[in-house]
């Protein structure tokens, strides 16, 4: 008797915890901002949804600081051949996903993690296409 009460309490106590998890997953708020940021056909440079813009802007030629030519960091990000350098190391994706996590250090006009993080994700995923 005493067996079955404890076999009991413990089936009721996992109903519980897995329905309190599926609740949770659900609401989380970030799906609703990620809809609405186009992932699709991301390409560096050509096509119509390309992540060179973002690139200069946020850490290549228009934030000189940064990632431009000559720049102090030592990495070109105005050419498809110095992302792709970095992507194919890991480097990109650590910079801004892994252990590093902390780029752009300076955030332009117009950065938007909520979008632009997924994009990145999404380019990377598919090889950093230019």
């Amino acid at each position: 008797m005493k067996t079955k009460f404890i076999v009991g309490s413990i089936v009721l106590l996992a109903v519980i915890l897995i329905n309190a998890c599926e609740s949770k997953q659900a609401t989380l708020p970030s799906i609703a901002l990620v809809s609405s940021c186009d992932t699709t056909n991301l390409t560096f440079s050509s096509g119509g949804n390309t992540m060179q813009a973002i690139i200069n802007v946020q850490c290549g030629t228009a934030n000189t600081s940064c990632h431009g030519p000559g720049s102090a960091s030592g990495y070109d990000y105005s050419t498809y051949a110095g992302i792709d350098a970095n992507y194919k190391y890991g480097l990109l994706y650590s910079a801004l996903f892994g252990s590093l996590k902390n780029m752009p250090l300076t955030p332009q006009s117009g950065w938007d993690p909520s979008c632009m993080l997924p994009k990145f994700k999404a380019w990377m995923n598919q090889g950093c296409p230019n």
